[in-house]
């Protein structure tokens, strides 16, 4: 168990990204993978060399319908040589659409494996190409025109993880740094969740994002700094918008239950967390 002082938002990428198949080493490879996916190495690799690759591989919960740009602009040192995002991880059963920007060169989307292929390169503004990926595994794939200039990407197929709370599970499907851990905090008298990465890493999470506590417990939020809200959807709680460092907002859990709550500005990217009180 972790005190709560020294819980950091690094424990939680490390877990993840071991359990997504990023940075932290190599997958297997979708049931489609040839002897020339094989070839490319650990996925950590993989991304190193991908075009506005940041570290991070985008989470997608049931009944997501995630969209990765052709042609992404985001960064300064690939022009529009670049999927946006490099990376997304999804549950099976997920449709993966690719939509052209119209930006820089023609471009495909070939999967390695020989498991999805788009067709010739075309650089039309609002082009799509969908894929349904059923088997879990991981499928890399690449522009043909852009691939020696890092145009490459990922997809990453898994179960979405899970604790013994579905409803947290669900709440947090698409948060980055989730694997399925709901701290135990039921000894501590008044726990903190970290608002935004206590290393710098995001903005835009709660670290951890999930905590068990004991009823009469008070839980304490504290800011790292940066403009951000704590809005509950399950009770009337929440704070006011705040940018100073510091516990910024805190609550007295009574009643048992699950405490579902989001950054309100944020929450789009990431930033919720759960509460269960036991």
């Amino acid at each position: 168990m972790h005190e709560p002082s020294d819980w950091s938002r690094r424990t939680f990428v490390a877990t993840a990204l071991l359990g997504t198949g990023s940075v932290a080493g190599c997958l297997a490879r979708g049931q489609e993978a040839t002897e020339t996916e094989a070839s490319t190495g650990c996925l950590d690799d993989w991304l190193a060399d991908a075009n506005g690759y940041e570290g991070v591989i985008e989470r997608y919960g049931d009944g997501d319908e995630p969209t990765v740009t052709v042609g992404d602009s985001l960064g300064t040192d690939h022009g529009d040589a670049a999927f946006g995002p490099a990376g997304v991880r999804v549950p099976p059963g997920t449709t993966v659409t690719w939509e052209w920007s119209g930006h820089g060169d023609p471009a495909n989307v070939v999967a390695l494996g020989d498991s999805f292929d788009s067709g010739d390169p075309v650089a039309i503004h609002g082009h799509t190409f969908t894929h349904r990926f059923e088997d879990r595994g991981t499928y890399r794939y690449v522009s043909e025109p852009s691939r020696d200039e890092g145009m490459r990407g990922v997809v990453v197929v898994a179960d979405p993880p899970s604790s013994d709370y579905p409803a947290v599970d669900a709440w947090l499907a698409d948060v980055e740094i989730y694997d399925g851990t709901v701290v135990d905090w039921r000894d501590y008298p008044s726990p903190i969740v970290t608002v935004g990465s206590a290393e710098g890493e995001s903005e835009f999470t709660f670290s951890p994002p999930a905590a068990r506590v004991s009823t009469g417990t008070t839980v304490r939020w504290v800011w790292t700094g940066g403009p951000h809200q704590i809005a509950f959807e399950d009770a009337d709680i929440g704070s006011a918008v705040e940018t100073k460092p510091g516990v910024q907002f805190e609550h007295t859990f009574e009643e048992p239950g699950v405490y579902r709550y989001a950054c309100a500005p944020h929450h789009t990217l990431g930033a919720k967390g759960a509460i269960v009180v036991e």
